[in-house]
């Protein structure tokens, strides 16, 4: 895969294991890839709106674990290991967070020009539980962009 490539990522929140109430959320961004030691690097820009500076987001991903920083206005280190639970805390300009991520699966499936990520957890925000998660990262060269939009 290229260094510059375009990200599609998609999350979607479910609120209880039997409910069928969810928020879905897109985001397709420009950003670069590195390989480095049997690991891949994402990175990418966000800019928030009514916020004046972007988030930078770095994602991190090796077979048994994922790692999702993000810097800017809204700071978090997430890290997702399958059948572990992790904590962390969560900065926004209204106030920090405890956020905790239980992975109970990821999936990764590369080829020679994509990379596709699916990290599926219970999300507890303040030690309470907030919402069953599935998230699914796609990367590919810009030159093969046309099939983030299928």
């Amino acid at each position: 895969m290229t260094k510059e490539v375009l990200i599609s990522i998609k999350g979607l929140q479910f609120e209880g294991p039997m409910d069928d109430r969810h928020e879905q959320v897109e985001l397709i961004v420009a950003g670069s890839y590195y390989f480095k030691n049997g690991v891949h690097y994402l990175m990418y820009d966000e800019q928030m709106e009514g916020f004046p500076e972007p988030s930078r987001t770095m994602i991190r991903i090796s077979p048994e674990r994922v790692e999702m920083s993000k810097s800017g206005g809204f700071a978090v280190s997430m890290i997702f290991i399958e059948g572990q639970k992790n904590m962390s805390s969560y900065r926004t300009p209204f106030g920090n967070m405890m956020m905790a991520v239980d992975t109970t699966g990821i999936h990764i499936n590369e080829t020679e020009d994509s990379l596709d990520l699916e990290i599926l957890y219970h999300l507890d925000m303040n030690y309470e539980f907030f919402a069953e998660c599935r998230v699914q990262i796609k990367a590919c060269s810009k030159e093969a962009g046309a099939v983030l939009f299928k």
